[in-house]
């Protein structure tokens, strides 16, 4: 079933990726920054088929392909492929310290750009006009790449520069959310170049992000309007680290993450988060993941990252990384450790199907899954944990937790406010 845009953005289905944005060209689909911070699709006129097809074939929200590992010697149904797991962290003392966690993304980004596997990495960065959301960034020094260092837990939109990337022909690296390397998993079966220019694609297991609701409150706690903001940081400083500010005339503050994240009641995920299939970036070259128990740190720590390369290209960076000293590995980790540290992603995938099964009863539009291992781990229809999955669906549904209001077709300075 072919859907159009307002399906996806109504239905809230969309991550604001930006690809259709790119792909189709601006004088066709604007990219409007919502209140909450999320950079929606608006159509500006009638598509044509073809544009159509590419928006179903690429769009994250509709269509969310994965590699074949079932049927490989790879056969983890729930964690997906796996050539090598190792608890680790970057090598670079000062990274480890100010990125989100170990900082081993940050330093396998500076090893293929410094080794000269990539010219470039095509990765986010904070937007200096809103600092607490990000624009599409492209680092080609090591200055550029450590500039841009740490998660950004809030609305982006990655892809919304994609077609320029591809046009300019420049081999990269991209580092992104795991819906955001689905879609270019997506376009690389429309588009060869995505094959020939994207040489390794780097994700983390995600938990979901929140809009901007979930930070308003703090300014209005710190007595800060959002445009006097110079700088705001999420994480880091410090495993698990403090979300921090910077005001333009010199003012700091600072919350513990105990503070900020207790309270799930608070957490605003966004709908499509809630209900990812691959949220552990199965089409990934390497996923890296927090390593606290429960996926909840007791302490303030030093910064541990665990690396799954997922493919060949993946295993070689990551063991040539390790050679030039980019990353140092501790220990081997297991699917064991990885349920350890990760049991909400678990608990999500085996109830993914019974969810899809209250959109499907809701005529909610129901995004294409190609994963086969989703029937391996998925609760067993008929069963109580099914049912029960698919009625707390069913009052999500119901109490309208997915509709969001339908984007006005900007005129074309509105669309400028978008991710530039």
């Amino acid at each position: 079933m072919r859907v159009n845009i307002e399906d996806v953005t109504t239905q809230g289905l969309c991550m604001g990726c930006g690809a259709c944005h790119s792909l189709l060209g601006p004088d066709a689909v604007a990219l409007l920054t919502a209140d909450d911070g999320l950079h929606e699709p608006v159509r500006r006129r009638d598509l044509t088929e073809r544009e159509i097809d590419v928006f179903n074939a690429v769009c994250p929200g509709v269509n969310i392909s994965v590699p074949d590992y079932v049927n490989t010697d790879m056969t983890d149904p729930m964690w997906g492929p796996r050539r090598m797991l190792w608890k680790g962290y970057s090598s670079d003392p000062e990274i480890r310290f100010q990125a989100s966690s170990g900082g081993a993304l940050t330093s396998l980004s500076l090893f293929v750009l410094e080794s000269g596997l990539v010219e470039q990495i095509v990765h986010l960065a904070p937007d200096p006009n809103r600092p607490m959301l990000s624009r599409p960034h492209r680092s080609r020094t090591r200055e550029q790449v450590l500039a841009a260092m740490g998660s950004r837990y809030s609305p982006s939109a990655p892809l919304s520069d994609i077609a320029d990337v591809l046009a300019e022909g420049r081999t990269f690296a991209f580092v992104g959310k795991p819906c955001d390397v689905t879609a270019l998993q997506n376009l690389s079966r429309l588009d060869e170049r995505v094959a020939q220019l994207c040489k390794y694609t780097f994700t983390l297991f995600c938990g979901g992000f929140p809009g901007l609701g979930k930070y308003r409150p703090l300014l209005s706690e710190w007595n800060v309007a959002e445009n006097d903001l110079s700088w705001f940081r999420y994480r880091g400083h410090g495993c698990p680290g403090q979300t921090a500010a910077g005001t333009k005339d010199g003012r700091t503050f600072q919350v513990n993450f105990w503070d900020l994240w207790d309270d799930e009641t608070t957490w605003q995920s966004y709908f499509r988060c809630r209900f990812c299939p691959d949220s552990i970036g199965l089409s990934a070259d390497i996923a890296a993941m927090d390593c606290w128990q429960d996926a909840n740190p007791k302490q303030e720590d030093e910064g541990w990252n665990s690396l799954l390369a997922r493919t060949e290209a993946g295993e070689q960076v990551l063991k040539e990384a390790l050679e030039a000293n980019y990353i140092k590995l501790t220990e081997p980790w297991t699917s064991e450790h990885l349920e350890w540290s990760q049991p909400h992603q678990s608990r999500r995938r085996r109830g993914i199907l019974a969810r899809y099964a209250a959109f499907a009863d809701a005529g909610v539009p129901v995004p294409r899954v190609e994963e086969t291992a989703l029937e391996f781990v998925s609760h067993e229809p008929g069963s109580e944990a099914f049912a029960a999955e698919q009625a707390w669906t069913a009052r999500k549904l119901t109490a309208g937790a997915n509709r969001r209001p339908t984007p006005k077709i900007p005129t074309k300075s509105a669309s400028e406010s978008g991710p530039r």
